[in-house]
């Protein structure tokens, strides 16, 4: 299940200052780290969703702690069988619950940089994007999902850009990916032992808390 928020625009200082009273003092402590107060949102705002899914898809109530494996990805302390993934950019945030592997990616469409494609696309995939009627949507699809796959495999960038989506029918990957905010934010969703005709995500959006 796919949880969204897409109008974390609409919260000011003082409502991340409120919602952060709720937090752990570890996931606060996070956020904090942020230097500009954009961060320090998309981070809190992020955290709820991952209880608001857990609370409505799970019944759990309780605030959920972290444990992290020697790649840095994240599991549930409580309930290792409860996969989820995180993402934020800064229109929207999500969390995407899962009994399996899975990774989401959340980015907002940019202006394309030729340098970066290079460096991240295969030649396959930089004529793709070349040719597209909008560059700089190509490119944003094909990133999220390379971040997604990297995030369900628990790998991160390390895993290698550029061979990212190779062969994921033969990993039993299967990727979904959609707009959101109009075409200003696109989202991109990989799950483990899943037939990519049968995935659907239901998006579940909120406005405030």
């Amino acid at each position: 299940m796919l949880y969204i928020n897409n109008h974390i625009n609409r919260y000011t200082e003082a409502d991340i200052e409120r919602l952060m009273e709720q937090l752990p003092e570890w996931r606060r402590s996070q956020a904090m780290r942020f230097r500009h107060f954009e961060g320090r949102r998309q981070s809190v705002l992020a955290y709820m969703e991952l209880c608001r899914g857990l609370s409505e898809e799970y019944g759990i109530s309780e605030v959920p702690e972290f444990l992290y494996d020697e790649h840095g990805k994240p599991t549930l302390a409580s309930y290792p069988h409860i996969h989820f993934s995180l993402s934020h950019c800064r229109q929207a945030v999500g969390c995407l619950l899962s009994s399996a592997p899975c990774g989401l990616d959340i980015e907002t469409v940019r202006p394309l940089r030729e340098s970066l494609m290079r460096h991240c696309m295969n030649e396959t995939e930089q004529t793709q994007i070349l040719s597209a009627e909008e560059p700089a949507v190509a490119f944003t699809r094909l990133w999220t999902q390379k971040e997604a796959v990297l995030k369900l495999l628990g790998t991160g960038l390390a895993g290698g850009l550029k061979d990212a989506l190779e062969n994921l029918n033969v990993r039993g990957i299967a990727l979904h990916t959609e707009f959101c905010l109009g075409h200003s934010v696109l989202l991109s969703t990989a799950l483990c032992g899943t037939d990519s005709t049968n995935l659907e995500c239901q998006i579940r959006q909120i406005t405030e808390f």
